[in-house]
């Protein structure tokens, strides 16, 4: 194997005056030149003893049960003789190309639990629209969630993505979001330890996550109920908080849900009036379902909305509790439906009747 001198003098190595047997130590004393075809792995912490030592308890080390033949080495990631620095466009490890790299293995050579595609689904998300295609080198990239040396594997509780530490790890980048959500009913929960709450990823996706105005994304606004409801009615979770159940029923079955399902963008959601991040319960006076607040919250959509206008229910379980009279005229204008199409029905059944005795007759 030959090595292009200036690959390696416009590399990192190359440009801090190292030669080939600071890497390659087996080469030192070596007076007989060209060298044995394979050399000794080199070792990189001789220089890079912390890097190393994270990648040693890292779910790409070697050493740890269960790892593969084939783990990812420093050269998979950063190259051998062509080695850049971290900012140079031109490194495997640059915030631009980095996607890339890592897809190098999880793309092809390494398939997980929910396949090639799941990663994939980064070149979709919104992060890597805002990476790759307007080369906004602070968006997100692979090292900024999962880290780049001490990569866990995302059940292990020490890992950047995993349930206890994901909110920090997306507040590294949306602070006021995060605060926002720490504060709200969620947040406080996830304070305390509960794993049953809503973090980033259960609203947002993981990889494939999409801008809220695009049709696709989990949280586009005819989607929102659906993602709330995954918790909102589970029954044993609500057995469990004490909240109640039905919620995608009861708002599917209201004016709002029902134009949603038409895919009326514009009618409110769950979002719309319990707020996004920093949700708070209705005792909460900062809520905007706050009963002192309700009034300028529908008012949002519903132009000079009054005190009078809020006491109309949207998650209705049972008509009869929540307003007896009108379920009394809502049962009235049934039967009397009922009646009118029946007498019609049997007026024309006996109008036909009577001409086709008419016409056998004759």
């Amino acid at each position: 194997m030959s090595v292009d001198g200036r690959t390696l003098e416009s590399s990192v190595h190359g440009q801090a005056g190292l030669g080939c047997i600071d890497c390659h130590a087996d080469l030192k004393g070596v007076k007989d030149f060209p060298h044995a075809e394979k050399l000794k792995r080199v070792d990189c912490a001789l220089c890079h003893a912390k890097p190393a030592q994270d990648l040693k308890v890292s779910i790409h080390s070697p050493d740890r049960p269960g790892a593969p033949v084939a783990v990812a080495t420093c050269a998979d990631c950063h190259g051998t003789h062509d080695i850049r620095a971290k900012n140079d466009p031109d490194s495997r490890v640059f915030a631009l190309n980095l996607p890339r790299t890592c897809e190098k293995c999880h793309g092809e050579r390494v398939v997980g639990d929910r396949g090639a595609e799941f990663i994939k689904n980064y070149e979709t998300s919104v992060h890597f629209r805002a990476l790759g295609k307007a080369g906004l080198t602070r968006s997100a990239d692979c090292s900024d969630c999962h880290g780049s040396h001490l990569i866990r594997n995302v059940h292990d509780a020490a890992s950047q993505v995993s349930r206890g530490r994901i909110i920090q790890t997306c507040g590294r980048c949306h602070a006021r979001i995060e605060r926002d959500y720490l504060e709200g009913v969620h947040g406080r929960d996830y304070v305390r330890g509960g794993m049953d709450v809503p973090v980033c990823t259960d609203c947002h996706s993981e990889h494939a996550i999409l801008s809220p105005r695009d049709a696709r994304s989990t949280v586009y606004a005819t989607n929102v109920a659906g993602v709330c409801s995954h918790c909102h009615d589970d029954e044993v979770l609500s057995k469990q908080y004490g909240f109640r159940t039905s919620r995608l029923k009861t708002f599917s079955s209201s004016f709002h849900g029902v134009a949603s399902k038409f895919g009326e963008a514009r009618v409110a959601n769950c979002a719309s009036c319990h707020g996004f991040h920093g949700i708070r319960p209705s005792s909460d006076p900062r809520s905007p379902i706050n009963a002192a607040n309700l009034a300028r919250t529908c008012g949002k959509c519903h132009a000079g909305a009054g005190r009078n206008f809020t006491r109309g229910k949207i998650h209705v379980v049972s008509a009869e509790e929540s307003n007896p009279a009108a379920n009394v005229i809502r049962v009235f204008y049934i039967l009397l439906i009922v009646v009118v199409i029946s007498v019609s029905l049997l007026f024309i059944a006996a109008d036909l009747w009577g001409r086709l005795r008419e016409r056998w007759n004759r």
